[in-house]
């Protein structure tokens, strides 16, 4: 089975399956499906990424690897008011998440893009729960490249397990950003923020 990292993955026969997530007494129901990452639920990592950014509202957001929408169309519903860009090198991840942002009656940008080839625009927030199988490379080039499409003190979040790699990200991110933190800590995970 192909890799969800992977324009191909709309070739894969499809088993769409529909999940239920809970965020502050909020409920969302999202459509998944083979060939993404995380299809039978809302992955841990990801969970904390979500319920800790959606308490900083901002004008512009940038949700990198959206897979099939749950963290761009989770922050747009707690705000509005934000234009909200979600990117993906998945075709069947795309479709999906237009689908979901319908779904959830939410209004988002969404189109494809390998990391950030097809993003010409600057954002005040950007947030990715990377694709960790791809290898350090492709990581490290989404931190290099969302400082360049970071508005100043525009902040990039994103979640990391320190089993992989957590602590040589941050390294990385040191020598990228003005201001690294680790924002949160749970079960593992590792949530940093790195501001422009």
């Amino acid at each position: 089975m192909s890799h969800y990292y992977s324009k191909e993955n709309d070739s894969l026969k499809s088993n769409e399956k529909t999940i239920f997530v809970n965020i502050k007494d909020k409920k969302f129901s999202f459509v998944t499906d083979h060939g993404v990452f995380s299809k039978m639920g809302l992955d841990f990592g990801s969970r904390l990424l979500i319920e800790t950014v959606i308490d900083n509202g901002v004008e512009t957001v940038l949700d990198v690897g959206s897979g099939y929408g749950p963290l761009g169309i989770i922050y747009k519903s707690f705000h509005p008011e934000a234009h909200v860009i979600m990117t993906d090198v998945n075709d069947r991840a795309i479709k999906l998440t237009q689908k979901n942002a319908e779904k959830n009656k939410v209004d988002v940008e969404v189109f494809y893009s390998d990391g950030f080839n097809e993003i010409s625009r600057t954002f005040d927030l950007i947030i990715t729960n990377p694709p960790i199988r791809t290898g350090k490379d492709v990581i490290y080039r989404i931190f290099s490249d969302a400082f360049l499409h970071l508005n100043n003190l525009g902040a990039l979040i994103f979640v990391i397990n320190k089993k992989h790699g957590a602590l040589s990200a941050i390294k990385k991110c040191e020598s990228i950003f003005q201001k690294v933190e680790v924002i949160a800590k749970k079960s593992g995970y590792y949530l940093i923020k790195c501001i422009k």
